[in-house]
């Protein structure tokens, strides 16, 4: 696994100004590859703020110790993300002063970028939320679809039936109205055979009517006939 990148800010205190210390420093920070500077401070003390691989700051602050057993050097972390001048050298107070307010400046702007980039992640955020809750409706939605898609086709399934039994309905009353109208012309033809034997019938009883005057007479004339 590879080493992280790493910055630190160190305080080196003790008889460190006016001896060639801030060469040995550079010297070292250089050999290393390190970025950044060493400076003296008007407190009397030298100030380093150097970044690289964690594992070679940290032999860097060792060779430190040992050059100088007798200094007490202070080490912090910097936690904000800056970029320090690449060789590794030494500066004046007057240079150090400058690139402290630049750095200030820098650190102004980045925590105003902070604070927008936390607004925008709260609108994300929000937008987010927003988001999840239409994929919640969208998932009530489709299963409604779905739910409804499942009727339709029931109804669909249904509506064929239906359709079938219907289908089936219309041939039989299609062959009902064959066998009806087959029906209805014998009846027609059954209907004229009986007006003709109607007009028979009422042709024999007349002749049977006429049969019978006759035979009503017929014993007058008899009599009539035996008196002469």
């Amino acid at each position: 696994m590879s080493a992280a990148m790493k910055s630190i800010y160190a305080t080196i205190s003790n008889h460190v100004q006016m001896v060639g210390y801030r060469e040995i420093v550079e010297a070292h920070g250089r050999a290393r590859g390190l970025a950044g500077f060493v400076f003296n401070d008007v407190d009397g003390s030298v100030k380093v703020m150097a970044s690289g691989l964690e594992p070679v700051l940290n032999e860097f602050i060792h060779d430190l110790k040992i050059i100088r057993p007798d200094t007490a050097i202070e080490t912090k972390e910097i936690k904000e993300d800056i970029r320090l001048p690449s060789p590794f050298g030494k500066i004046a107070i007057d240079d150090v002063l400058e690139y402290m307010a630049r750095f200030d400046k820098g650190i102004g702007i980045l925590t105003e970028h902070t604070a927008i980039l936390k607004d925008q992640n709260s609108t994300l955020t929000e937008h987010t939320a927003l988001l999840k809750d239409q994929s919640s409706t969208l998932t009530e939605h489709t299963a409604l679809l779905k739910d409804q898609s499942s009727t339709l086709t029931e109804h669909t399934a249904l509506l064929k039936d239906q359709s079938s039994t219907l289908t089936e309905h219309t041939a039989l009353l299609k062959d009902q109205t064959s066998t009806l109208t087959e029906h209805t012309a014998l009846l027609k033809d059954q209907s004229s055979t009986l007006t003709e034997h109607t007009t028979l019938l009422k042709e024999n009883t007349q002749v049977l009517h006429s049969m019978n005057e006759k035979l009503d007479i017929l014993p007058e004339r008899i009599a009539e006939a035996l008196k002469k």
